[in-house]
Order: C-alpha cells, then structure tokens, then sequence
C-alpha cells in the first residue's frame, strides 16, 4: 500500500513518556526475516558473528565496477536509484506546468542527458567566470572571486554552512570552516607512506590534466605548485577528533574579531562578494587555520591563485562540461583514489546533481509512490518503545546522578522525531531549468540555494527542514534543533520489513534509531542542552565516570587493523562507536518490552534474541576497496561495517546468552575490559 501525499506535510512530533508498551499493527504471522542463504555455516557464531551471518553473501557478492563499495546501504540506493531514475525520466517527457516540481526536475534532467551538447559546448559555459580569474590582478581580486565561489558551492580556502548558532538556538548564523584540498584529507599531503606518495603524485597529474584541457600553457609549471600550495593548507588543517569538539568549534566573532584572527585579510570584500556583507557575527570553526591562512594568502602571487582558482572551478564542472573532463576526473577520484573500475553512468550523475539542487522536490514524487504508510505508523510505535525504554534505562544507571538524569530525561523528553516526511518543504519559487543549459541550471540552482540560506539568516531557522532528501538511505541527529530524522529511503528491507516479525526490525532499525537516539548523550551530545544550545549539564563527576567507559571503546577499537598498518582512529570513532553501543543496547531492551512479558517464538531455527542479532549484523554487511576503505579510515567518524559488528557485540552480555559466548571463543571480553555505558 502507497501513501499519497498530495504535498501535504505530516509531522510527527514526539514528546513526553509513554508507558504503554505498543503493540505491531498487524496480525498475519510474521516472516523471521532471516537471509538464511548468507550464513555461514563454517563459522562459529561466537568466534565472528559478522561471518557468521554474512559470510555467503560475502563470497557471492562482486563490487560492482562503478561503486568503491558494497553493502546493505548500497543495495538500497541502488534500488532506490531505479525508482528516482523513472521520476526523472516520466518527468523530462512530461508536459509539466512551468516552475512545478515536475517541469524543474525534467528539464535538469533532459539538459544533464543531453552530453552531445556538453561535448559540443566544453568550457563555454564558464567563459565568463573565467575570464574573471584570468582578469584578477590583486590579492583583493582573489577574496572577491573566493566570495563568489562561495555562491556556487565551490571548494576554496574557506568551507561554510548555515545552521542554528550553538548559543542561541533561535537565530541561525554562517559557520566557517577550513578547507582548500583537493584530497580528502590532511593525511594525504603529509604521511610518507608510498601509497600516498603515489596518489600525490597522480593528483599532480590530474591538476595538470584539467589545466591543459583548460588551454593553459604553463600547466605542467602550475600543477606541483597548487600541490605545494594545498599541502601548506593541509599543515594548518585540524585533524579530523579534533573537528567533532563542538565547543572548540564554536567561536563566535564580530568583524573586529575577524580581523584581528586575520591582518591584513579584507574580510568586508569577501563577505560583500558572497552576499553576506551585513552579517554582524559569524562563527569560525577552526581559528588556528584561519590565522595561519592570513599568512599563506599574503605571501602567495596573483599568479598561483589564478591557476588555483581555475582549477576549482573546472573540477567542481568536471562531469557536466563533456568527455574528456569527466574521464580526467574519474581517472584520479575514481580510479587512482578509490580504486573503482568505471565511472558511474550519466543518469546517476544527473541524479546526483538532482539531489543536491533539487531534493525536495523530488522527494515529494518520491513519496507519493514509494513510502508505504505501513512503514511509518510502525516506525513510529518502534521510536515511542525505544524513547521509553532509554528512559527506564536512564533510571538504572549506577554511574549516573540524579542531577545529571533529571537533565537527560528532560532532554531525551524534548527531542522532536520526524518519520518520512519533512516538518518544512523547500520550495522553489523563482527558480529556471531549461532543458538545453545543463551549467546555466546547475549554477542557477546553487545560487538558489545559497540565496535560501541568507534568508534564513534573516528570517530565523525552520524546524523540520531535512538535511538531505527524504529519499536518501540515512537518518540523522541533529543537535541544535534537538531533532532525529528517519528518512523513508531507509525504511525498507533490510533495514525495515513491513512482513518481518518484530525481532530482526528491532535490531536493525531498531538500532538506527537507537544510534541516532544516543548520539543526543554521547561524548559530543552531551554538551548540548535540551535547547540544542552548548551546556555541558553533567555534573564533573558523571562526566569524569563517562569518559572513562568511552576510553574502553576507544581502546578496543584502535586495536582493529582493517588495512595493514592503517588502524581504526578510536577518538576519531568515538562517538559513533558509542551510539552503536547505546543504541543496540536500547533497542534490546525495546525489543523485550514490546513483548509485553510474552515469549518471543523460534522461527527459521532460531530464537527471537538471535534474531535480534542476526538483524543487526546483516545491516552493515559490506565489501570495500581498498582505497576507498583507506580514506574512510582517515576521515570518516564511523568504523568500517564489521568491526561495527564484532566490536558492539563483543560489548554485550545479552549476545553471549543469546549464543553462548564463552571464554576461549574469539568474541569473547573479560566483564571488567567490556564497554557498558547506557
């Protein structure tokens, strides 16, 4: 059964206790919803339960050539992408009412299909932006154009956002951040090791690749120095733990501030050039870089930042200018980087561009065919259960005080739950796709976009307004406006099956929204106050006993080595190794309640508890290339999938009952070396 929405917004707002333990709203038996031919059967499921449940899918599965990797969120999307995919075709041969959801999306998409054109066109469409980079002749000149790459979503020294300001939730402010690389992180410019000397080398090659085709002599002169150029950025980048410190993070500074963090850095020319010339406050993320980046620009020419510059733009076009950009840029992000084997196709690319410009208006179509009421009625009784069961846990905690769980519960209390839909749609008034200017659309769009954002500066935050569209295989916690969001491209096997018995949802999806749940009192969440305003509301000592639970995490996980001399980042992890933890743990017990006292009943072989595990384990089952798994252990705040697996059950005294884990079996943790937090 489909839900049609008929653009209306249903909200789900979830506040208060409820005591009552909810019932699934279906009476047809239930299917295990085991993948029974995944298991395998050689493995002991105390020594590896992520083989164990995922070993044949592992054996029969192959990366797909034009992905870096594979696994239950990919198989997803992809399923999802063949949905979107006859959206945006029905859509582009459709006679659809200018400025309608429809006409937008089909005409972006009949001009990103149209790559005869592209070919035909090159860097024509960027003539005049160009020409405004070859015209620069001061380091004024350059803040100017960096302000206008702000526009267009452009990476340059300085990255942003727009979001509520962590002191006062009733205003929204821009954020700055670092920025500059073309690489996806620090480490790949200063680690020795010969496999990034190797990438280094290729990202040379391919600078100097889109400077050539660019019609630029001295390209092979220009690229090793923007390499030296970002390489000196990248020695004044923070490391990734140290970014996910919300309150070193957060300085709010006037232009006063901004001038003394940077001498002699025109700031009133940059702001004006990006529009936000009457901010009275910002927030910079990372003040040490911004100094530090006042030094490098005054004492870097004209001439590099031109060649800089004109990079960025070209490779932020790359795949919308024809053949020969597109295959340079695959060559190196796709190839060289991640190790794939062919790009994605030119619909997924249009999609994505979709996506980023247009989400919410095809969600909203999305919706209308693909998200079953079912899903979110019985998400949403799983979402009150686990809200309970978190607070009955809170009552339990031996290293929690009373103040501190007064504050918990009134936080836990406050948080606002949306289920498929959006509180706020974006919409997209004013807004021009034409189905013969692919650039022209892309570059109308992020101005769009970012001209939305500067009202929000103005006109204050919106509650409910997703972070990504609805259709994305995700969900989120987002802490200034104290909201968890479960999007409907996630609700679907085999994360949520309407036909399955409550076990394996419960430890699947169940997990997620006990994940995101948690990620509200984790070591990040717990300096954010109900408000979504920075408080650190533990009392020293609450928090003194946490941090010393959090250290076994970060511990243990430092120990996996997915890579041979690359191991998990455990302070980088932190957080969402907590958030697994807790949030398995609260669905368990969630999972219990809504038994009601009953006796869960053995289907397919096995019991409810294991398949509460079983639900778990299969959701992460992935397969990764290498070069890909070496930029996710660099950058990326989750551990890769089965150590996700291995590390939390490893945790968890109800996975031994439920499989008899024992001394001597590989699983198995000492009770004074294991994790236990919520």
């Amino acid at each position: 059964m489909t839900r049609l929405l008929c653009l209306a917004v249903v909200l789900t707002a979830l506040t208060g206790c409820d005591s009552r333990t909810p019932e699934p709203p279906v009476s047809a038996p239930m299917s295990s919803g085991l993948d029974l031919d995944a298991v395998d059967g050689t493995v002991r499921p105390q020594d590896d339960f992520y083989r164990f449940v995922n070993g044949g899918w592992l054996d029969s599965t192959r990366i797909p050539p034009e992905r870096a990797s594979y696994g239950a969120f990919v198989e997803v999307h992809e399923r999802n992408e063949k949905r979107l995919k006859t959206i945006l075709e029905e859509a582009a041969s459709a006679d659809a009412s200018q400025g309608s959801d429809r006409q937008l999306i089909g005409s972006f998409y009949t001009s990103y299909m149209d790559q005869a054109r592209a070919n035909e066109l090159g860097l024509e469409p960027l003539a005049a932006m160009l020409s405004s980079i070859d015209d620069a002749r001061t380091h004024d000149d350059v803040l100017r154009l960096f302000g206008q790459f702000i526009r267009m979503d452009i990476e340059h020294p300085f990255a942003y956002y727009v979001d509520r300001d962590r002191g006062d939730t009733r205003r929204s402010l821009f954020y700055f951040w670092q920025g500059g690389l073309g690489l996806p992180d620090r480490d790949y410019y200063l680690k020795d090791d010969e496999k990034f000397a190797e990438i280094r080398a290729a990202y040379v090659d391919y600078v100097k690749t889109i400077l050539s085709l660019s019609g630029q002599i001295e390209a092979a002169e220009a690229a090793p120095r923007i390499m030296e150029l970002e390489t000196r950025l990248a020695e004044i980048h923070w490391p990734q733990e140290k970014l996910r410190d919300r309150i070193a993070t957060y300085n709010l500074t006037d232009s006063a501030g901004l001038e003394a963090m940077v001498p002699g850095f025109d700031w009133a020319a940059y702001l004006g050039s990006a529009g936000l010339g009457d901010q009275q406050q910002v927030v910079i993320g990372t003040p040490s870089f911004f100094t530090g980046f006042g030094e490098i620009f005054a004492a870097t020419e004209i001439e590099l930042w031109r060649s800089y510059l004109r990079f960025k733009l070209i490779n932020s076009f790359s795949n919308q200018l024809g053949d020969d950009y597109a295959d340079a840029n695959f060559q190196f992000y796709g190839k060289a980087l991640r190790d794939k084997e062919k790009p994605l196709e030119r619909w997924q690319f249009a999609l994505n561009n979709i996506n980023g410009i247009l989400g919410d208006a095809l969600g909203r179509i999305y919706l209308e065919h693909y998200f079953p009421d079912s899903a979110r009625v019985r998400t949403e009784a799983m979402i009150d259960n686990l809200r309970a069961a978190f607070r009955e846990s809170m009552d339990e905690l031996e290293w929690m005080s009373a103040e501190t769980r007064t504050q918990a519960k009134r936080k836990l209390d406050a948080l606002t739950v949306y289920v498929g839909y959006p509180g706020t749609w974006r919409e997209y008034a004013g807004l021009q796709m034409r189905p013969d200017d692919l650039i022209g659309n892309k570059i109308r769009g992020l101005h769009f976009a970012f001209d939305t954002k500067l009202r929000e500066l103005v006109d204050g935050p919106k509650d409910g307004e997703f972070g990504r569209p609805t259709h994305t295989v995700n969900a989120y916690y987002r802490p200034t406006a104290g909201e968890l969001v479960f999007l409907a491209g996630v609700l679907q096997p085999p994360f949520f099956d309407t036909e399955a018995d409550d076990a394996i949802n419960y430890g699947a999806i169940g997990a997620g929204i006990g994940h995101e749940m948690s990620h509200a009192f984790d070591d990040q969440g717990r300096k954010v106050d109900e408000k979504g305003e920075n408080r650190d509301w533990w009392t020293p000592e609450d928090a003194e006993r946490y941090e010393t639970r959090a250290a076994r995490l970060v511990e243990q996980f430092a120990q996996y080595e997915p890579i041979d001399g690359v191991p998990i980042n455990g302070e980088l992890t932190l957080g969402e190794n907590i958030a697994d933890l807790a949030g398995l743990t609260i669905a368990y017990r969630a999972y219990k309640r809504s038994l009601g006292g009953r006796e869960a009943p053995v289907i397919d072989g096995y019991t409810g508890d294991q398949r509460f595990f079983f639900g778990f384990a299969r959701i992460w089952r992935t397969k990764a290339r290498e070069g890909y798994l070496r930029e996710k252990l660099l950058s990326d705040p989750h551990s890769p999938g089965p150590y996700r697996v291995i590390g939390t059950l490893s945790n968890m005294p109800e996975f031994y009952a439920a499989f008899g884990v024992g001394e001597g079996d590989a699983l198995y943790r000492a009770p004074e070396d294991r994790a236990k937090i919520w």
